[in-house]
């Protein structure tokens, strides 16, 4: 025990400022990339990608294994690349959009999400009494770019006058979703990836599968409003809730957003 005392003293004792900051540095890209991560269908990858490095170490034992785990290597490390490239590319749009390491050097939408909450809300009410069908899309801390290359660009305020335009059936762009990021519509007749969860009811309908397949991929809130039942429902985080009211869809909303802003905060991301 004294030893090992003394082992941290001199450890501590030769320990220098940039040690620290080295470490701390490395600290924030592993927590940042894990956030990044997280939610999505790269999880189930960086858990196969974590027994892939536990085999190579152990390949240090085993003379024939490391030799052929050399020879692959280079493989490997290009499939990675391919297999990882939605993320790696959200990542650099990340950066580049100054949204690093929780820190924004630029505008925020923060302040605009419960406005933007409310509009979509009201929306969803008003489109359930009408009987109208729709997908309204709240894009949260993952960019979701490859979704909105496959809409039509709006790029306009969010209102309810404009996605109750976008949604009536006599437009050409009311099949589809709409992508939202704070107050701002992004695009419209948007296509959305289909869950392909096994045993799903098969009463859920195509809007539902498309709103909890992107829940499934992305940490976006999906609203859902169901032409044939008038039902509104909400999916996010791969889960799927059905027939919300308004007080509960509201509070569910500002709860996930809520939670992402508790964790920006706690990296300062705002002064």
């Amino acid at each position: 025990m004294i030893q090992l005392v003394e082992t941290f003293q001199q450890l501590f004792q030769n320990l220098q400022w940039l040690d620290v900051l080295d470490v701390v540095i490395v600290a924030c890209f592993i927590y940042w990339f894990l956030l990044l991560m997280r939610g999505t269908l790269a999880v189930p990858l960086l858990r196969g990608l974590g027994l892939i490095v536990l085999v190579f170490l152990v390949s240090s034992w085993l003379p024939t294994l490391r030799v052929l785990l050399s020879a692959i290597a280079p493989v490997a490390l290009i499939a990675l690349i391919v297999i990882f490239q939605p993320e790696l590319r959200m990542a650099l749009e990340h950066i580049g959009r100054g949204r690093f390491l929780g820190l924004s050097f630029g505008s925020t939408e923060a302040d605009t999400v419960p406005d933007s909450i409310g509009q979509v809300v009201e929306t969803a009410v008003r489109l359930a009494e009408k009987g109208h069908g729709a997908l309204m899309v709240m894009e949260r801390s993952q960019p979701l770019v490859d979704i909105i290359r496959t809409g039509k660009a709006i790029n306009g305020r969010v209102s309810v006058e404009l996605l109750m335009t976008i949604f009536n059936p006599r437009t050409p762009l009311h099949d589809g979703a709409v992508v939202i990021r704070g107050a701002e519509l992004l695009a419209a007749s948007c296509v959305l990836p289909h869950s392909e969860r096994p045993g799903l009811s098969t009463e859920t309908g195509m809007r539902h599968r498309a709103a909890l397949g992107l829940a499934e991929r992305t940490d976006a809130a999906v609203v859902v409003v169901s032409e044939e039942t008038g039902n509104i429902s909400l999916a996010v985080n791969g889960t799927l809730s059905p027939a919300l009211q308004r007080p509960q869809l509201t509070e569910r909303l500002m709860e996930v957003f809520e939670a992402q802003l508790q964790e920006k905060r706690f990296f300062f991301w705002r002064k």
